[in-house]
């Protein structure tokens, strides 16, 4: 009997052993029993991160990572992108739903020891919500390692060029220090220029004061004579209707003025590329006063050239040829000439009568 009461309580204690186990899986693991909402997330680099780490949307534990995949730079099908590191994470299902097109995803660390984990910002409301088994982008992680090289370079090269320039930055202070130096001095000279000078000073705020109390009567007594303004109004509205009614005087002068000048630039163009005869008296007008032209052109060369044939038959004259130059020239045919008027004057008889 009593060996029979020792096996139930050891099998009691197993019992509650396996029961404490399972819980510790469930409590330290966060084990979940609903999931499904797949989601691949493509990185440059896993940054350390390891099958079964936490991911948590908002800072709330949400899903686990489940497997890490090395693509290489293969691209992938159905996006078209290279891909270095495809991460699976799987997500609490109602959870899932609640992220969107631009939710990004990092890759973070959390408590002492350093443990990485995907935290999710889900996005803005307003956008689509996410497709499981749809590729995202992440975020890539900052690495330490770089950045502490690259914290490293930048010291070193800082170090060296405080020691090449070491006289240069010693300049640089000393003047800095005389700046402020001279700063302060400046501060305390004006100071001590306003205490010694209280009484001009006083002086000058009271004339100010003085000086704005009359620039406030001014702009009274100017409100005062403007009134409500109704005068200068009637002034406007006069001058108006003035300028509307000398506009619309002006408006046939101008407009006369205007076909004046068009009128006057197309004669100036005519005048330029005509003649001015034409431009005046028309293609008719001006046919006519060429054909004038050219009859009185005609009997000019006629005139011309019966001056020459008188001058020629003055010239043979002159020179006693012809007819006319011998009675002119020739003295014995002169004096026959002579004899025989005297006679037919004495005889007219011989006119009708020949012996």
């Amino acid at each position: 009997m009593k060996e029979k009461s020792i096996e139930i309580k050891v099998g009691a204690l197993v019992v509650v052993c396996l029961v404490l186990l399972v819980g510790f899986i469930i409590v330290l693991g966060d084990v979940r029993g609903s999931g499904g909402f797949r989601i691949p997330i493509d990185y440059e680099t896993a940054s350390d991160i390891k099958p079964g780490a936490p991911v948590k949307i908002a800072g709330v534990p949400s899903g686990k990572v489940k497997s890490i995949e090395y693509w290489g730079g293969r691209k992938d099908p159905t996006s078209g992108r290279r891909v270095v590191v495809r991460v699976w994470v799987d997500v609490e299902q109602e959870k899932g739903k609640t992220l969107h097109e631009n939710a990004q995803f990092y890759i973070s660390t959390q408590g002492i020891l350093g443990e990485k984990y995907i935290e999710v910002d889900p996005g803005t409301f307003e956008r689509p919500v996410i497709k499981p088994e749809v590729a995202q982008v992440g975020m890539p992680p900052l690495r330490m390692e770089i950045l502490g090289q690259q914290l490293t370079k930048f010291s070193g090269a800082l170090t060296r060029i405080l020691e090449n320039n070491e006289k240069v930055v010693n300049d640089l202070l000393v003047h800095a220090d005389q700046t402020v130096l001279d700063t302060k001095k400046t501060v305390n000279d004006a100071d001590k220029l306003i205490l010694d000078n209280r009484d001009a000073v006083k002086r000058l705020i009271d004339r100010l004061d003085t000086t704005g109390d009359k620039i406030d009567r001014l702009v009274s007594t100017m409100e005062h004579a403007i009134g409500d303004g109704k005068q200068i109004k009637r002034t406007l509205a006069n001058v108006e209707r003035v300028s509307a009614k000398v506009d619309d005087a002006a408006e046939p002068v101008l407009s006369d003025a205007k076909a004046v000048t068009k009128n006057i630039r197309k004669l100036s163009e005519k005048l330029r590329d005509q003649p001015t005869s034409e431009v005046l008296l028309g293609d008719r007008g001006h046919g006519k006063v060429l054909g004038v032209i050219d009859r009185v052109d005609g009997a000019l060369q006629k005139a011309d050239k019966a001056v020459d044939d008188v001058q020629a038959v003055t010239e043979n004259a002159r020179k006693g040829r012809g007819t006319v130059g011998g009675l002119l020239m020739d003295n014995e045919l002169f004096m026959d000439l002579k004899l025989l008027l005297k006679d037919l004057k004495r005889h007219p008889w011989k006119f009708i009568w020949r012996e």
